[in-house]
């Protein structure tokens, strides 16, 4: 469905119809799409299995693009002339609130996910986690690109998500 409805920008185009209507027929092909499985054999279901990798791999880019233009946009609407005096105290507002909860997932990351020292990969994560939010913070606040602080703490929460998620998928032992 993404396919035959992308880039549609009129609405009464033939795709926008099937894009927002239809749903009788969406409804019967996500029934059909979840019941097929099921007859499948299983050598059929493991190759699924790794090519679901690579769709998960191309899922979290499509993902780190919108949330990259969103992020953009937002600072660039906040920041403009038009709204600049009205959203400065929101922008240190929601700014701090991001810095502030990227840190204490952090840290309750290091105190959940690697009470000993020997896990050293679930430290190494969340060590470079930190190392990234820095980082972001550091290039956004260089005189150069002078981009704020609203970018790199609504970024920062997206990265602390991804670590905590992949941290919490982990087999135990």
């Amino acid at each position: 469905m993404f396919l035959s409805t992308a880039r549609t920008s009129k609405l009464n185009n033939l795709r926008d119809t099937w894009h927002s209507g239809w749903w009788s027929v969406k409804i019967a092909l996500w029934v059909v799409t979840t019941a097929i499985p099921f007859p499948l054999p299983t050598e059929f279901i493991q190759i699924y299995g790794e090519v679901a990798h690579f769709g998960a791999g191309v899922f979290l880019l499509i993902q780190l693009i919108s949330i990259i233009s969103f992020i953009t946009w937002l600072n660039e609407c906040s920041e403009s002339e038009k709204f600049a005096s009205r959203c400065r105290i929101h922008v240190m507002f929601f700014a701090t609130t991001a810095y502030v909860v990227c840190l204490m997932g952090i840290i309750l990351m290091y105190i959940w996910y690697s009470p000993k020292p020997s896990c050293l990969l679930n430290i190494f994560f969340i060590t470079w986690t930190l190392v990234l939010l820095q980082l972001m913070t550091s290039v956004s606040l260089h005189p150069k690109v002078d981009a704020g602080i609203l970018t790199p703490g609504l970024m920062g929460l997206y990265v602390v998500f991804l670590c905590w998620c992949a941290i919490r998928s982990e087999p135990a032992g």
